[in-house]
């Protein structure tokens, strides 16, 4: 009996799987693919994206309106209980001899970070002021409470 040998470590040359043009195209996308994708993406992107933005800014401005709108109860109970307006929106926050809970636990800041601006107006009535996104007041984005027919 002939001794055994042992299996040859490399493969000989002729014996390499030759790439076939259906296996080459398996491989990966060609460019004209990831064009066309690129395409389609930036379609959409062009189509929903200003509607996505411009659901975000009404958004916010709900929110400052739904805010403000508690900041009008909050005041409207106030001037029950202190037959007047508060001085300031802080007054809502703090406790005295009639009241023992406040009337709001904090004051919010508006959806985009600023402070709200109020002004008592007479013995009756305050304004209630967001400065909206860009917070520079008098601007077409500003935000009024209660709100005004203009």
């Amino acid at each position: 009996m002939a001794p055994m040998q042992a299996p040859p470590t490399s493969t000989p040359a002729t014996h390499r799987t030759a790439r076939t043009p259906a296996r080459r195209r398996a491989a990966g996308f060609t460019l004209v693919e990831l064009m066309v994708v690129v395409v389609i993406l930036g379609t959409l992107i062009a189509l929903v994206g200003p509607n996505i933005w411009n659901m975000l800014f009404k958004g916010n401005v709900s929110a400052a309106e739904t805010q403000m709108s508690n900041f009008e109860s909050a005041i409207d109970q106030y001037r029950m209980s202190n037959k007047k307006l508060p001085d300031s929106l802080d007054a809502l926050t703090e406790t005295d001899g009639r009241n023992p809970y406040p009337f709001m636990k904090t004051i919010p800041k508006d959806p985009w970070g600023n402070e709200y601006e109020y002004r008592v107006l007479d013995r009756s009535t305050f304004q209630l002021r967001s400065y909206g996104e860009d917070g520079e007041p008098d601007t077409d984005d500003d935000i009024t409470w209660p709100k005004t027919d203009e």
